[in-house]
C-alpha cells in the first residue's frame, strides 16, 4: 500500500494550495477566440470584387443545412502553485464538458459522443519526469488526467503562467469538441466557436459549420465593416476566404441574427465559417444560394429568449446544448477539496 507521503503529489516541489478566493478567477465566460485574428490570408474577392459588395438577402436552406449542434463547456480554478527552480508555477484544475444535440422533427434529441473530464494542467518545464508520472497515476486514481506542456521561455510571472496553463485546458476541451464532432463526421453539423482549432489535423472536407459570435478580430477594411454593420436581420455579407494558422481555410461570411434597439452596429452580427474543401467540392455550383441558405436557416434559429444573455448572437440549439452541458458538466467546486487532499497528503 503507497504510504500517504508517496500520494502527495508534486511533494518535492513545495505546493501550495491556493483557491479563487484569493487568486482572481477566470472569466465566466471562458471563450475560446483569444487567437482569432491572426490570419496568413485574406482574399476578399472570393465571392464578389470589393467594388461590389452589397448586403445578400436570405434564402431557403440547401438539403446539407446543420443538423446536429456541438457546444463545449469549461469551469476551471487555480488550485495550487508548486516551487519549480525558486519560481512560483500555478496548478490549474478544469471540469469539461461536450455534447450535441440534433434536431429530430420539431424538437431536440441527444446525439452520439458526449464526454466529460477533469484535468488538471501544469507546465512541466524543470519538472522531473518521475514526479510527473506519480502525480499522473495518483491523479488518475481519482479521476483527473494530467495534462501538461513546456511554457514559453517569455512567461514567466505567475498571472501569465495561469492563463497559459489554462490555455492547456482550453485544448482538452477543443479536443472533446472534436471527438463529439468526429463521432458522426458526414452528419451536417453546426459547432460554437472557433472550428478551425477543431479541424486542424483532421479531414476538412466535412460538412461542419462554425458560428463565432464574439468578434474579437477585425477582418474587413473599413467601408466593407461598415457594410456589416448595415446588414438587416438574416442578410448577409458577400464570402471572403481566410486562410487560418491552422492551416484551415475557411469560408465565411457575417449574418445578422438581431438588430436590439439602441444596440451597438456590431451586436447581433456573427461571422459563419465553412471549410472551404467542403463548400467548393459540396456546392461547386451553387455556393452563393448555398449561404443565403445556411444565412437564413441560421436566421429562422436565432435565440428569441430576451432573458437569455447572448440572445441576439445566439442560435436556439446551441442555447439548449449549453442547458445540457450545465447538467452534465462536473462540479467544480466538489474537485478542489480533493486536489487539496491530494497536494498535502
Amino acid at each position: 500500500m503507497p504510504t500517504a507521503a508517496r500520494a502527495r503529489i508534486f511533494a518535492d516541489y513545495a505546493p501550495s494550495a491556493l483557491n479563487d478566493v484569493a487568486v482572481p478567477p477566470f472569466p465566466p465566460n471562458e471563450a475560446d477566440d483569444e487567437d482569432e485574428g491572426r490570419a496568413a490570408r485574406i482574399q476578399l474577392d472570393y465571392e464578389r470584387r470589393e467594388a461590389d459588395w452589397a448586403p445578400i438577402a436570405p434564402a431557403e436552406p440547401a438539403p446539407d443545412a446543420p443538423v446536429r449542434f456541438i457546444d463545449g463547456s469549461i469551469r476551471s480554478r487555480t488550485v495550487a502553485s508548486i516551487a519549480v527552480g525558486y519560481r512560483r508555477r500555478p496548478l490549474i484544475a478544469a471540469s469539461i464538458a461536450a455534447a450535441a444535440l440534433e434536431i429530430d422533427g420539431r424538437t431536440l434529441r441527444r446525439a452520439a459522443g458526449a464526454r466529460t473530464l477533469k484535468v488538471v494542467c501544469v507546465h512541466s518545464n524543470g519538472i522531473e519526469r518521475a514526479a510527473l508520472l506519480e502525480a499522473e497515476h495518483a491523479l488518475r486514481v481519482h479521476g483527473f488526467e494530467l495534462r501538461e506542456s513546456e511554457a514559453e521561455v517569455s512567461a514567466t510571472d505567475f498571472d501569465s503562467l495561469r492563463r497559459t496553463t489554462r490555455g492547456i485546458a482550453m485544448l482538452a476541451m477543443e479536443e472533446a469538441e472534436r471527438d463529439v464532432m468526429l463521432a458522426e463526421p458526414g452528419k451536417p453539423t453546426l459547432m460554437d466557436g472557433l472550428i478551425e482549432r477543431r479541424l486542424a489535423a483532421h479531414p476538412l472536407d466535412v460538412p461542419v459549420v462554425g458560428l463565432v459570435k464574439r468578434q474579437m478580430a477585425t477582418y474587413l477594411p473599413s467601408g466593407l465593416q461598415e457594410l456589416a454593420y448595415s446588414l438587416r436581420p438574416g442578410e448577409r455579407t458577400p464570402a471572403f476566404l481566410l486562410e487560418t494558422p491552422q492551416h484551415v481555410p475557411l469560408v465565411n461570411i457575417y449574418v445578422r441574427l438581431s438588430a436590439p434597439p439602441g444596440a451597438s452596429p456590431s451586436y447581433g452580427v456573427v461571422r459563419v465559417t465553412i471549410p472551404q474543401a467542403y463548400a467548393e467540392r459540396a456546392h461547386e455550383e451553387d455556393l452563393p444560394e448555398y449561404l443565403s441558405g445556411l444565412a437564413g436557416y441560421l436566421y429562422r434559429l436565432r435565440c428569441r429568449d430576451l432573458a437569455y444573455g447572448r440572445a441576439g448572437i445566439s442560435v436556439e440549439p446551441i442555447v439548449r446544448v449549453e442547458d445540457h452541458l450545465h447538467a452534465i458538466l462536473p462540479d467544480i467546486e466538489a474537485l478542489v477539496p480533493k486536489l487539496h487532499r491530494l497536494l498535502s497528503a
